[in-house]
């Protein structure tokens, strides 16, 4: 391999020595994904066109902004913590 640096001089650098060595470092796993069964059985919810538009139209007017729907939702958490 060859490297130019910043100046005149050309670096020539040979792997085999570290490669017959072990000195190269091996590669890192890459990252990945796991679906637990319960994520992946939601994920096959069947959810109708009509479904959807019900759930976009709630978004769109705020419906999940409201002190009604945070209060349902820290009480679910609060209840699974609590298990």
């Amino acid at each position: 391999m060859e490297i130019r640096g910043l100046s005149k001089n050309t670096i020539l650098v040979d792997n085999t020595i570290a490669k017959k060595n072990g000195s190269i470092p091996k590669q890192e796993p890459k990252d990945s994904i796991v679906i637990s069964n319960e994520g992946r059985d939601l994920a096959k919810a069947d959810l109708t066109p009509a479904r959807l538009d019900e759930i976009r139209n709630k978004i769109k007017s705020n419906f999940y902004n409201s002190p009604e729907v945070w209060n349902k939702v820290a009480d679910k958490i609060l209840n699974e913590i609590s298990k």
